[in-house]
């Protein structure tokens, strides 16, 4: 191993070549749900507001979000932080 390359192991930010891998955090936003139409991802976010669970309901269609309206029914996700998620599952009612 080079001394510039021991040295760029000492910046900040950089972890060395023989770490470990980090562990996903808990605060990450994972995916609980692909609801079918705008409809059901608010009932499903809803249900999880009721339980506790913070949740939030993103249109994967970009026109329809750049104007505002309603999306086709593919185009709902319901993301909830990664430490929610077999809770948001259960109460859902979603195997996973």
């Amino acid at each position: 191993m080079s001394i510039f390359s021991r040295l760029f192991d000492w910046l900040p930010g950089r972890t060395p070549a023989d770490a470990p891998p980090r562990l996903p955090s808990p605060d990450d936003l994972v995916l609980v749900a692909a609801p079918n139409g705008e409809a059901e991802a608010q009932l499903f976010h809803d249900m999880l507001e009721q339980q506790g669970i913070r949740s939030m309901i993103k249109n994967t269609d970009a026109a329809s979000a750049r104007a505002g309206g309603m999306g086709p029914p593919w185009a709902y996700e319901l993301w909830v932080l990664r430490k929610n998620l077999q809770r948001g599952r259960q109460i859902l009612g979603i195997d996973g």
